[in-house]
């Protein structure tokens, strides 16, 4: 598929998911969410050999990034950000994506993908409870469940259709963009669920203090910790790329950028 096709097929995608979750009165009060082009161009990739008629498999593809965003807008309900009307409004919000997504993928009668849908996000939610608790019993198993939290989607919708041949590139991908949001997220003084488990596993005795109250130095020193995390991602990845050489040239460029800036992402 010509770049530019795969060019089309994301902004005709991303303008689908568009009309579908635009509500005034909750855009009104909530931040609109953000919709990944990557992980659409990931979806498109992996459907291309499946032989799938276009039309549906952008219902298909549409249906998991709603899902996504629901996900998505459920993590940000916290307590450390939003009033209490915002948090209402937000739970609200994903639920209303979630239905979206079941309405998506009934109007093509795919009750196979709905399902394979629903037990992603049962997986997810399991996960979040592991990473939100600090349920895990090292910083390894937490880096890991929250891993999962942001790749699970692709990763089950993938599998679904028997499409994994670039599968971990995808996840690895999908984790490192993770890893540098909740570095800068943290870098601008905003909290991190992320670095609130770094904190938890690598400075026990400070567990019990806020994230912006660390001294400088543990703050530093946290920041190191992401760093490796954030640098071991980018290795994996770099390998999982040199193991794609038909991966198409549009997303390989987008890595290649990425990898590029990554530090610069990171602050």
């Amino acid at each position: 598929m010509a770049l530019c096709l795969y060019e089309q097929k994301t902004d005709s995608i991303r303008k689908m998911v568009e009309s579908k979750m635009y509500n005034h009165f909750l855009f009104n009060h909530i931040e609109s969410p953000k919709i990944d082009d990557d992980r659409i161009l990931m979806l498109l990739i992996a459907m291309e050999d499946t032989g799938i008629p276009v039309e549906r498999y952008k219902h298909q593809i549409t249906s998991a990034i709603l899902v996504q965003i629901a996900l998505d807008i459920h993590d940000k309900v916290t307590l450390q950000q939003k009033t209490l009307t915002e948090r209402q409004l937000s739970v609200l919000a994903g639920d209303y994506f979630s239905g979206l997504y079941y309405q998506t993928l009934a109007e093509i009668e795919d009750m196979d993908l709905i399902r394979t849908l629903a037990n992603a996000i049962k997986l997810i939610n399991e996960y979040k409870i592991s990473v939100y608790r600090l349920d895990v019993s090292d910083i390894n198993a937490f880096m890991e469940a929250f891993k999962r939290i942001g790749t699970t989607v692709i990763d089950k919708f993938c599998h679904h259709f028997q499409s994994t041949r670039y599968i971990q590139l995808f996840v690895e991908l999908l984790f490192l963009k993770h890893l540098l949001a909740e570095m800068q997220k943290f870098s601008k003084g905003r909290y991190s669920i992320l670095f609130e488990g770094l904190k938890h596993f690598c400075l026990p005795q400070k567990k019990s203090i806020p994230l912006s109250d660390l001294s400088q130095r543990d703050q530093h020193s946290l920041r190191e910790i992401c760093s490796r995390f954030i640098d071991q991602s980018k290795k994996t990845m770099m390998e999982e790329l040199s193991r794609a050489p038909e991966l198409p040239g549009i997303l390989s460029g987008r890595i290649r950028e990425l990898t590029i800036n990554y530090k610069h992402l990171a602050t």
